[in-house]
């Protein structure tokens, strides 16, 4: 007998839990020491993709849940990926997984309902669930009455869902000690003005925050609350219709190491704007930032400064402006920056890189003044909007290298590319 074969069936057991289930379960024609080890599975995965046509799936997941519920173990950790039209089948196999001892869920579901797949309520008040991942058409629309929430050790959520299905605000509350959220709310609907999510609230505890926000609609004023003084990764990435307003409130971020910011309007008259300038807006604090990523439809110098202010340590800086949008200037009413120089433009900032640059004044005042007053600058790197002929592009490489060569650097060692 070789000496895999010879481990006790638990450790077997955890071997075998990061493969999914179905190979797992051919381990059984190994020898007869396989027959029955990964009977004891406490991890289930199982995916459709992993099954020919003629693979009988739904009589598989059957005799695999069975076999389950028959065993002396619960089950901890379970993973479903499948496209099905038989939602009742699905619900039985969430009955019979959910349970005081489930600790991971991930379900990614594609059914033949129109408004998507009702969870059990159950799944809401896990004790020991720790992880959660709900994709695809799953419903979290219950109506004004909305089961109750509590689940105590939850520190990872990733919804990935379609609006009108989910009502996030509900769920969110019930989560006290969320580190983790990913949050990507998609409309879905022929009619989009049946939607309406006038408030989120982002849970204090949370670490981590990836959110995509699809589901603004006309002629409403919508607000995000991102209240997350722990946050030390922020990612988000927000579309907002003409004749709508969103609101953000933040929180200072004095633990935050890395942030994306990706605001999209189809207006530019008072587009992304309508979040960063309003003359009220006080820019978060970023402590310990030091990677910063940042989308917009066109460039304005004092957002920009005034963010940099407040970015105390950033090393590393990505500018990308939105490719085939129309150039327009914005009126910028902002608070104007501080005089002095950002602290991180003279002390930490290390790289800077333009993405689609479209070569307005604000974009060539910028990137003078960072090489003039960054003092530890190692590369600038440059890449003009694609839109541009390779004619225009040419002539924009030979008169910026002219002009931003010409210029005293605060740092001898920074290294100047521009890319056509």
């Amino acid at each position: 007998m070789d000496r895999i074969s010879c481990l006790p069936n638990y450790i077997l057991c955890e071997i075998l839990s990061y493969l999914p289930t179905k190979q797992a379960g051919s381990t059984s024609l190994l020898s007869r020491r396989w027959r029955h080890v990964w009977k004891d599975l406490q991890v289930i995965d199982i995916d459709d993709r992993h099954f020919r046509d003629e693979d009988p799936f739904d009589s598989y997941v059957n005799a695999i849940i069975l076999t389950q519920r028959n065993a002396d173990y619960s089950i901890e950790k379970f993973r479903l990926a499948c496209e099905t039209n038989s939602t009742d089948l699905i619900l039985t196999w969430l009955d019979a997984v959910i349970g005081p001892h489930l600790r991971e869920l991930y379900l990614n579901l594609h059914v033949n309902v129109r408004f998507g797949l009702k969870l059990p309520e159950a799944i809401f008040t896990c004790p020991l669930l720790k992880s959660l991942v709900l994709k695809r058409k799953i419903s979290l629309n219950y109506g004004p009455e909305f089961p109750n929430v509590y689940l105590p050790s939850l520190k990872n959520l990733k919804l990935k869902l379609f609006i009108p299905y989910v009502h996030p605000n509900k769920l969110l509350s019930g989560c006290p000690v969320l580190e983790n959220l990913t949050l990507i709310l998609a409309n879905d609907t022929p009619d989009a003005r049946n939607v309406y999510v006038p408030t989120i609230q982002m849970p204090r505890t949370l670490k981590s925050l990836t959110f995509e926000d699809d589901t603004i609609v006309l002629d409403e004023i919508y607000h995000r609350v991102i209240d997350t003084p722990s946050l030390e990764y922020l990612n988000i990435k927000i579309t907002i219709p003409k004749n709508s307003e969103l609101l953000v409130s933040f929180s200072s971020f004095p633990n935050t190491v890395e942030a994306h910011l990706d605001i999209d309007h189809a207006r530019v008259e008072h587009g992304a704007w309508c979040l960063f300038s309003a003359p009220a807006f006080k820019f978060p604090e970023f402590h310990r930032l030091v990677n910063l990523e940042v989308d917009v439809p066109c460039f304005n110098t004092n957002f920009m400064l005034n963010f940099l202010h407040n970015c105390h340590v950033l090393e590393g800086l990505v500018v990308g402006i939105w490719t085939g949008f129309d150039s327009y200037t914005m009126e910028y009413h902002g608070p104007t920056p501080p005089t002095m120089v950002p602290n991180c433009v003279t002390s930490y900032l290390k790289s800077v890189e333009f993405r689609v640059y479209q070569d307005t004044a604000d974009e060539r005042e910028f990137i003078v003044y960072l090489l003039q007053k960054g003092l530890v600058l190692k590369t600038v790197t440059i890449s003009l909007d694609p839109d541009f002929d390779q004619e225009t592009k040419y002539e924009f490489v030979r008169e910026l290298y002219a002009e931003l060569y010409a210029i005293p650097r605060g740092s001898t060692t920074c290294q100047l590319n521009i890319w056509p």
